[in-house]
């Protein structure tokens, strides 16, 4: 067997019996990006296979889990030009249709996260194999970033899917595992990771047999040419996925609707003018401020998470976790906990709140299982690793205990007594508090040192963040302990200093109870949402008002009120609704309707009853003024936090805002909005409101001294 072996920067191509197998591995990085220097060792490899011409090309990954994972978003970042990019994309189209033109068989090899210019550089190739692994990933999440595939995704992938589904995975950026790809016709096989080689040895000597999808599926291959020329299937799945953009997206986000052009118009073209289209397209959003915003996001969370893996270095081992209380919150705790393979231990005051609780736990993971990501097995495994316990006595062998029970200071002391006498001696004990300072917990125990805050976002299997509260005295090991459970839930860890509220539900309660102070003002519920939903918000204030509860509200509000003042005093209108006990949703009964009936018709209705209730009258309110009051509300007390040493990343900042409660993503985070309107017009703003609405509006000492000195947040 003749074997002969180039070694070079990138990876290494072999020659075996015929194949070339191509090896992609970019030794300075952990995951292969498509960059220019990678595309010059790529060009000079498919010279060597023109001139040599095997019997067939295999592409796979030298990295043990991944593929390739994109486009090196660094690179990107840096091009302010559309001249620049486009110069960039046009050699690598260039360098994807050489491949997609080679005069032999040409297999991708596909194991890990192929995503992105990884999924367009495997669909130049004629045929593509994947492992049937978790890790496995195909998809084309570009628009997350304000993008457009730009290798040529675009018009390959309606090409080689139809329209539909690609535009599904174009629209949504979303990622499919190996047996999903085989079944839309995006892989032609699937294997073990063991048998990657042989699976695509027996696809490079011709051995492989793809079978074309039949019905729905097999329709949507065949519409790509009914697409291209029939005005009613234009209609029927182009103005289809228009509408479903704005629906979602509000219109705040180009990227979506410009990919929905490029891929009708191109399939008008030959392949080669399409690609234009796209590169044309792709190069524009590029330098777009949507797409700057979005990938600085990308940017800080690696930031972030950099961070946390630092601090969680000093974490110790964690066997078994304690949850106290099998409510919501902490049902839903033990649940992603038991998911990520770590043994629980559920406590409620009886069996019967318990047993909510694990019936919660099992209806989380039934869904997982309908949607195909997890098995029947991985389901029963994961429900078998949560104890239900109505006592202490399994307490005995756990490491960390999370509560999650009702907001009292009392009651927290309680449960914290209780299970430490029932605990280990270095047991470490994180509260799900929301507003309490985690000193303030630490109190009632023999070992404050061990307590620290883990606040968790509802639902906590959706939301992304979890921010981790350490008072003066918490010892690194239980920070970096804690930290290392929440990396282990696959959540972005950020880190806070202690303080009514931390950082997220402080900086939350202002934004509310500015957009209560509006209504008192005589702006409408309907329209203070709607102002906020137009401005980027996923939901108006009103409307979490009612999904968190009120009196989940007013609780944290009144921790922050006393500790801080006047400033954050709440409007009557939050108790009168609380006597009249419209608590939201929970109760059917908020600033909103949520009867049966209400909820079949269009769209949900205001209680006509609150106006009554709170004797509203209208007044002479703007929309700007509604939009401004509230964000600048959130950026003032930011700015104190930040005073106080609460936090002072802006990154973490962004983070948490984005991640836990909603801030417009495409605006790049709080800070980098005030950054762009510039503190000089943020402060002046504030002072003209303060005058007309209240000293609570002042501007913080610290927006006063960075606009004085021309400061900004962020430094680059």
């Amino acid at each position: 067997m003749a074997t002969e072996t180039l070694t070079i920067a990138f990876g290494s191509l072999t020659s075996e019996d015929g194949i070339a197998w191509l090896v992609l591995d970019d030794p300075a990085k952990k995951v292969n990006t498509l960059s220019t220097r990678l595309f010059e060792w790529f060009e000079e490899q498919i010279e060597r296979v023109e001139r040599e011409r095997p019997e067939a090309l295999v592409i796979l990954s030298g990295k043990p889990d991944g593929f390739v994972a994109g486009a090196d978003i660094e690179e990107l970042k840096t091009l302010s030009k559309p001249e620049d990019v486009l110069a960039m994309l046009q050699r690598g189209h260039e360098l994807m249709n050489r491949l997609a033109a080679l005069p032999f068989r040409t297999v991708a090899a596909i194991h890990g996260a192929c995503l992105g210019g990884g999924l367009e550089l495997a669909l130049a190739c004629r045929h593509r194999v994947a492992t049937e692994h978790p890790k496995t990933k195909l998809g084309l999440p570009e628009v997350q970033l304000g993008l457009i595939p730009g290798l040529g995704g675009t018009q390959r992938l309606p090409r080689l899917i139809g329209v539909p589904a690609a535009l599904d995975l174009i629209l949504t950026g979303r990622q499919v595992d190996a047996r999903k790809a085989k079944h839309l016709g995006l892989v032609d096989d699937t294997c073990h990771p063991a048998d990657l080689r042989s699976a695509a040895e027996r696809w490079a000597g011709g051995g492989g047999k793809a079978k074309p999808p039949g019905g729905l599926l097999g329709w949507s291959r065949k519409a790509t040419d009914l697409v291209s020329r029939s005005p009613l299937a234009d209609r029927l799945v182009f103005d289809k996925a228009r509408a479903g953009v704005m629906e979602k997206t509000g219109g705040h986000y180009p990227a979506p609707l410009v990919a929905i052009e490029v891929v009708k118009d191109g399939l008008k073209l030959p392949l080669p003018r399409a690609l234009d289209v796209e590169a044309g397209a792709f190069s524009e959003l590029v330098v777009s401020d949507t797409a700057k915003n979005l990938m600085s996001i990308f940017f800080a969370k690696n930031e972030v998470e950099a961070r946390a893996a630092k601090i969680a270095r000093g974490a110790k081992p964690i066997g078994k976790v304690g949850v106290l209380g099998a409510g919501f919150m902490g049902a839903g705790i033990a649940q992603v906990l038991a998911e990520k393979g770590i043994q629980v231990v559920m406590k409620d005051r009886d069996l019967a709140a318990v047993g909510r609780g694990m019936a919660f736990a099992a209806e989380r993971f039934r869904e997982r299982v309908q949607r195909k990501r997890m098995t029947d097995a991985d389901f029963k495994a994961a429900l078998g690793r949560i104890l239900p316990a109505a006592d202490y006595d399994a307490f005995h062998r756990v490491d960390l205990v999370v509560e999650a029970v009702f907001e009292d200071v009392g009651v927290k002391h309680k449960v914290i007594q209780e299970t430490e006498a029932a605990s280990p001696e270095g047991l470490i004990f994180a509260s799900n508090t929301s507003a309490i300072p985690i000193s303030k917990l630490a109190e009632a125990s023999r070992r404050p040192e061990n307590v620290v805050g883990m606040h968790f976002f509802s639902p906590v299997h959706k939301m992304p963040l979890l921010e981790v509260i350490r008072h003066p005295g918490t010892s690194q090991e239980a920070l970096a302990t804690v930290v290392e459970v929440g990396r282990r839930m696959g959540k972005t860890v950020i880190v806070v200093g202690d303080g009514p509220g931390f950082f997220t539900s402080r900086v939350l309660t202002p934004f509310l109870n500015e957009a209560a102070w509006l209504l008192v003002d005589g702006a409408s519920i309907e329209q203070i949402d709607r102002a906020m939903t137009r401005w980027g918000w996923p939901v108006g204030p009103f409307t979490l008002l009612d999904e968190v509860g009120l009196d989940v509200g007013r609780h944290a509000g009144e921790v922050m009120h006393s500790a801080l003042g006047d400033r954050l005093a709440p409007p009557a209108a939050f108790q009168r609704m609380i006597d009249d006990g419209r608590l939201g949703r929970k109760a059917k009964r908020g600033f909103y309707l949520y009867e049966e009936e209400e909820k079949k018709s269009k769209g949900r209705q205001v209680d006509p009853a609150v106006y009554r209730l709170l004797g509203w009258q209208p007044g002479e309110i703007s929309d700007e003024e509604i939009v401004e009051r509230c964000w600048l509300q959130m950026l003032n007390e930011t700015a104190r936090c930040m005073e106080e040493g609460i936090i002072a990343d802006p990154a973490d900042v962004d983070i948490g805002v984005i991640f836990g409660f909603g801030f417009p993503p495409f605006r790049g985070g709080l800070l980098r909005e005030a950054d762009r309107k510039g503190l000089p017009w943020i402060v002046s703003r504030l002072e003209h409101y303060a005058a007309l609405r209240g000293p609570r509006l002042e501007p913080a000492k610290l927006l006063r001294d960075m606009a004085r000195k021309g400061e900004r947040f962020y430094k680059g």
